[in-house]
């Protein structure tokens, strides 16, 4: 047995998603701040080591063989002075930074070491003499050297180099990566709560549309409105009243064909109970024959009741569905050859007269069952030995279709209402329920067609239908 899948949550999901997203983006653009912050420490720090080592390097040359005497004296003096002002590492004072203690020079002449700075290695930490920068270990730290070569005015080679402690970058490049991710850091959650309450916000008419749908039922499915309609939520809105239109008319449609048929057969099976009920309390031959009789034409009745009732119930399904283009020449010659032996009860002629194809816009189904209809309605009131002819012509826009009898014309009153439900106009030849006509009125609306009643037809008899159809 398959695991029932837990619903997604599309609200939890984008909401996830974006924080997600805004987290990696925030993440990346911390590297790439980091990157270009550690590139611009470098240059910045590289050029103060740089021009450092050329001032530096500018006043050795006065020196001579050796620095002033008060040189040492004084430096340290001063970076004493440093240390006795300052409370901390961050504090500065009239004397310096306390931060020069991580920088130092050395100055060579030839090879011996003849400067440097008080708290520099005696030792010349320079690992070549090729001049520029540097990484260089020395007293278990790593320092960023920049060494200048240079000639002394009397032609022997001096070296300057200037270091200072890499943990200064490093340290400086850590404070700005916190100043810049830290916020970035706080942010996240604070996102998080921003973009829950905006997606609240944004579902908020599908929220409202779900709690209008829950509303509905089979008995109110009038269309619903959202409050605050959105561009994307309005088309499903739209189809969902479409839908909701549909089964209502379903609905309509199936309370109509019940309540139809519980009235129409009523009648004929009360008219059959009573006559069995005859035939069984019948005292002579003739009458239970009689009885008999009434039944099977109950019967009939009846059946013709229902086979009117599934073909409206057949008509109301075939309304929405699409036209397609129909030669109705098969479809009028099916019909008649079912109808033929009806017709041959009553000693009836029937023939089609026109055109091998003509083609028109229309449901196939809807269309047969609007030829089979009049067809029928000519074979059931025409009379014994009536003729009846389907004639097929066509003009440059219309197509004609008649179906013309030679009984009894209809009488005037009968034509005024022969095309309402229920309408019966001659009770005592006819045995359905009224509905065959109608039946034929609404599938010609629906084909945007139109049907006309010429009776007399010819001089003083005969019934003409003529229904007539856009060209294809």
């Amino acid at each position: 047995m398959r695991n029932k899948q837990r619903p997604h949550s599309i609200k939890r999901h984008l909401t996830f998603s974006t924080v997600c997203v805004v987290g990696v983006l925030m993440f990346v653009s911390w590297l790439l701040v980091y990157s270009e912050a550690r590139h611009e420490i470098n240059e910045v720090y590289d050029a103060r080591l740089g021009q450092s080592a050329k001032t530096l390097a500018l006043s050795v040359m006065s020196w001579g063989d050796l620095p002033p005497d008060n040189f040492t004296q004084s430096y340290t003096h001063w970076l004493n002075a440093i240390t006795a002002n300052a409370k901390d590492d961050d504090t500065t004072t009239p004397f310096g930074h306390p931060y020069e203690d991580n920088l130092f020079f050395q100055y060579r002449v030839n090879d011996a070491l003849v400067a440097k700075s008080p708290n520099a290695p005696a030792q010349w930490i320079g690992t070549s003499d090729n001049p520029g920068f540097d990484m260089v270990t020395a007293a278990g730290e790593q320092w960023r050297t920049f060494l200048l070569v240079f000639t002394l005015p009397d032609k022997r080679q001096a070296s300057l180099l200037v270091a200072e402690k890499e943990a200064i970058r490093q340290e400086l490049m850590t404070e700005v990566s916190l100043t810049i991710g830290l916020p970035q850091l706080l942010l996240i959650p604070l996102l998080a709560v921003i973009v829950v309450v905006l997606v609240s916000r944004a579902f908020r008419p599908l929220g409202e549309l779900k709690e209008t749908i829950a509303a509905r039922s089979v008995d109110n499915l009038d269309h619903i409105h959202v409050s605050q309609p959105t561009v994307e939520l309005s088309p499903l809105v739209k189809q969902i009243n479409y839908l909701f239109s549909q089964l209502n008319n379903a609905w309509v449609r199936e309370k109509r064909l019940v309540s139809t048929a519980a009235h129409e057969l009523k009648t004929p099976l009360a008219v059959l109970r009573l006559n069995a009920e005859n035939a069984l309390s019948a005292t002579t031959e003739a009458e239970r024959d009689n009885d008999l009789t009434n039944i099977l034409t109950g019967i009939d009745r009846t059946d013709r009741v229902i086979q009117q009732l599934l073909m409206l119930s057949r008509v109301e399904q075939q309304k929405n569905t699409e036209v397609t283009q129909v030669d109705i020449v098969p479809l009028l010659r099916e019909q008649i050859a079912a109808l033929a032996p009806m017709a041959l009860t009553q000693q009836q002629s029937i023939e089609l007269e026109g055109r091998e194809s003509l083609w028109v816009k229309g449901h196939p189904v809807m269309l047969s069952v609007l030829f089979t209809n009049l067809i029928d309605n000519a074979i059931r009131y025409a009379g014994k030995g009536a003729s009846i002819s389907v004639i097929i012509s066509h003009s440059a826009n219309t197509v004609v279709v008649e179906v013309i009898d030679s009984g009894d014309a209809i009488s005037d009153e009968i034509k005024s209402r022969i095309f309402d439900k229920f309408f019966r106009g001659h009770t005592e030849k006819g045995d359905g329920a009224g509905l065959g006509m109608s039946i034929v009125k609404d599938i010609v609306e629906q084909h945007h067609a139109s049907i006309m009643i010429q009776s007399p037809y010819f001089s003083d008899y005969g019934n003409g239908f003529t229904v007539t159809f856009p060209m294809v």
